[in-house]
C-alpha cells in the first residue's frame, strides 16, 4: 500500500514534531511539516498536494483553510491546543474533537478522501 501524504502546518516547532512523529508512527503516512509562512504555505500545499493537512490552530489556520479551499478533495484539521479542540473541515467543518483524536481523524479524512476519489474520478 503505498502512503499518503499529509502536511502539517506549524508555528511552534515543537508542535511540527511532535505531530509529525505521531502520525509518521503510523506507518502509512508521508507526513511533510512546512513552518506557516502565511505567505508561502498555500503555494506549497497546492505543489505538495496532501490528502489531509494538520495545522497549528490559531487565527492564521482559519486563513489557510479559505487559502486552500480550491484543493477539495483535502481535509484540514485544524488544532487549537489553547482551548484543547480539534476542528475538522472537509470543504466546511465537519466535526470537533479533542487533540487526542488526532491520529483517529487523518485516518477518516483518508477514508472521506478516498470515497469521494472513487465516487468521482477526475
Amino acid at each position: 500500500m503505498r502512503k499518503r501524504r499529509v502536511a502539517v502546518i506549524y508555528t511552534h516547532p515543537l508542535f511540527g514534531r511532535g505531530v509529525a512523529r505521531l502520525l509518521q508512527a503510523d506507518g502509512q503516512l508521508d507526513v511533510t511539516c512546512l513552518n506557516a509562512d502565511l505567505a508561502e504555505a498555500p503555494e506549497q500545499l497546492r505543489q505538495l498536494r496532501p490528502y489531509v493537512i494538520v495545522a497549528e490552530g490559531c487565527q492564521e489556520a482559519g486563513f489557510l483553510h479559505e487559502a486552500v479551499k480550491d484543493l477539495a478533495a483535502t481535509v484540514f484539521i485544524s488544532v487549537r491546543l489553547e482551548d484543547d479542540v480539534m476542528d475538522v473541515y472537509h470543504s466546511r467543518r465537519v466535526g470537533m474533537a479533542r487533540p487526542e483524536n488526532l491520529v483517529e481523524a487523518v485516518r477518516l479524512g483518508l477514508k472521506k478522501r478516498s470515497n469521494d476519489h472513487a465516487s468521482n474520478p477526475r
